[in-house]
């Protein structure tokens, strides 16, 4: 009897852990994705597919198709219900950007783009959460038709005076007719925008259909309300949206969504004036590996300059700052540079020699390092800090010129 009793116990654990094993290991499956009437671009077009928040300058795609007498048909795996964005090559080339963001779901989804004004628009025929991800997208469109079509023949007009590249130079009665008419369209889309109703609607919809395109448009709307803070447009959060979030968190524990948007806000909390600059060590163009607290140690006030080789605005504000350090530096003004780059330290080499920078030099090489996330610059290319001498963060500069006014008010 007792034998029986511990092979049916043994049993009873072995089928648990088989459980246990099976919960543990994410079952994949395919993601099935297809659209039509795009006609914007020529057949030889492809559409690509990146991860939410991919760096599409350097991030492969996870998928790709080509486009054939506008339509596709695409699958790739997944083993998570993520959020993506489907883009146009030739669309990325240009400089648009245009996206269109869906859930990985088991449910295949249909796009089905028209044209409207130059633009494209989409409908969506797929799972309960990516129909209602594009009700909100169409929703928020929804009564802007005058303005949309009043910029629309502003470009018309352009391009029949100036061709596809070409534009009026400032100054002229063309320049000043376009400007005009900018500024009355302008006018009626903030007119539209004021009486169109869609910022109640949403807020409603989110509070009565708790769905995942819900948490997205929750999450997003913390995302931009962060961003203003860090420039300094804004002090606080919505509590709105917090207060949201915390219920739709309950749903989606575990969503990426909420993981990305718990550790946005703590990165706020990390990185607020008064707080001390989280601390790293990072290797240097010298060879040597350094600590951000030891680099730190008798200096008044320090400068972490984060930069990229192949980011223009950040190495002009890295330029700016060679006077203001020739200027402090014996008042106990330092700098701490610290390069993102990718592949190879070649290009940072070539920056740093043509900029002539005289202050130590650190990189983080493909994000070995992971101090762009450690200070909220995401894919940015970079940021400017200002340390005090204990080490806490002054604040985060936008440009050189509040930094060279702290110091003189300062030092």
């Amino acid at each position: 009897m007792s034998m029986g009793i511990s092979f049916i116990r043994l049993l009873a654990a072995a089928a648990a852990v088989a459980a246990l094993c099976s919960c543990s290991t994410p079952k994949v499956y395919d993601v099935r994705l297809s659209g039509e009437g795009v006609d914007l671009f020529p057949d030889s077009s492809r559409v690509l597919v990146f991860h939410k928040g991919a760096d599409i300058r350097f991030d492969h795609p996870v998928a790709s198709a080509y486009l054939e007498e506008g339509s596709f048909n695409m699958s790739f795996r997944d083993s998570a219900v993520r959020q993506y964005e489907l883009m146009f090559l030739e669309d990325m080339m240009d400089g648009q950007f245009q996206y269109f963001n869906f859930f990985s779901d088991r449910a295949p989804l249909h796009f089905t783009f028209g044209s409207k004004f130059g633009e494209l628009t989409v409908d969506v025929n797929g799972s309960r959460d990516n129909e209602e991800l594009y009700l909100y997208r169409n929703k928020s469109t929804e009564g802007y038709d005058l303005a949309d079509s009043m910029y629309y023949e502003i470009e018309k007009w352009i391009t029949a005076r100036y061709g596809e590249d070409d534009w009026p130079e400032e100054g002229s009665e063309d320049y000043r007719t376009m400007q005009a008419l900018y500024d009355r369209a302008g006018a009626v889309r903030d007119s539209i925008r004021e009486h169109s109703g869609y910022e109640e609607w949403e807020r409603d919809r989110l509070v009565s259909h708790r769905t995942l395109a819900g948490l997205s448009k929750i999450c997003s709307s913390i995302r931009l309300d962060v961003q203003e803070m860090k420039m300094g447009h804004q002090d606080t959060l919505s509590s709105f949206y917090l207060d949201l979030f915390e219920e739709y968190r309950r749903l989606y524990p575990d969503n990426e969504l909420t993981l990305a948007t718990d550790a946005l806000l703590s990165e706020l909390e990390r990185i607020a004036p008064g707080r001390p600059a989280p601390d790293f060590s990072a290797p240097s163009l010298d060879g040597q590996r350094y600590r951000l607290s030891e680099l730190l140690r008798g200096n008044a006030v320090t400068v972490l300059d984060c930069w990229a080789s192949w980011c223009g605005p950040c190495r002009k504000h890295s330029r700016e700052l060679i006077p203001l350090y020739e200027k402090y530096r014996d008042r106990g003004m330092a700098v701490v540079g610290v390069a993102r780059e990718y592949d190879s330290l070649d290009d940072m080499r070539a920056a740093v020699e043509k900029d002539g920078y005289p202050w130590i030099q650190l990189y983080d090489l493909d994000g070995a390092e992971g101090i762009w996330n450690l200070y909220g610059l995401s894919t940015a290319g970079g940021g400017i800090f200002l340390l005090d001498s204990e080490g806490k963060i002054i604040d985060k500069f936008d440009d050189t010129a509040a930094i060279a006014a702290w110091l003189e008010a300062n030092l």
